[in-house]
């Protein structure tokens, strides 16, 4: 990537964690770097191409977040729900534009592998079903549902964090898949 690139991505993100992603003016984002239109159009087709760069950026962070070296794939998955359970809390609108934005949604419908939470995230399903009758597609559903359902009753407040429940949950699931 070169700087000009660079600084619109991470611009853009202060920008999304600070006022969501569905306020994210480009002239606006131009402006506060002191660049023009133009030079957005440059490096992006559009807002979309900013968004899916962004989308990569922050899901490259989320996986950067987390120690994978000395766990086992369940615990790995743990610390993933636990991490994305924070980070709600402390960047709900980052967070929910790396989950939600189109771009992602897109990803996540044609596992684009460029993102690498995705990436990551479907090699450990990948790893956990080993003995099961179910297909990684369906697991991860199970998987994934739970963990977003989980986090937005943490964010919109009708319960509170409890790390022994997810654990206990997501145990529960994998169980049927060994």
């Amino acid at each position: 990537m070169n700087h000009t690139k660079d600084q619109l991505i991470l611009r853009a993100i202060q920008v999304i964690d600070k006022n969501g992603y569905q306020n994210l003016s480009l002239r606006k984002l131009t402006a506060a770097l002191n660049l023009t239109t133009g030079a957005f159009y440059k490096h992006f087709k559009d807002k979309d191409d900013l968004f899916k760069a962004v989308a990569q950026e922050l899901s490259q962070e989320f996986i950067e977040a987390i120690d994978f070296n000395s766990s086992s794939p369940t615990e790995q998955l743990l610390q993933i729900a636990d991490y994305f359970v924070n980070q709600m809390q402390k960047h709900p609108n980052k967070m929910e534009f790396l989950f939600f934005n189109d771009q992602s949604i897109i990803a996540l419908k044609q596992k684009d592998l460029t993102y690498p939470f995705l990436h990551k995230l479907l090699q450990l399903i990948d790893q956990i079903n080993t003995n099961s009758n179910m297909n990684n597609q369906d697991f991860f559903i199970q998987i994934w549902s739970f963990i977003q359902g989980y986090t937005f009753l943490i964010k919109n407040k009708v319960t509170t964090y409890q790390p022994d429940l997810v654990r206990k949950t997501l145990t529960e699931i994998m169980k049927g898949a060994n």
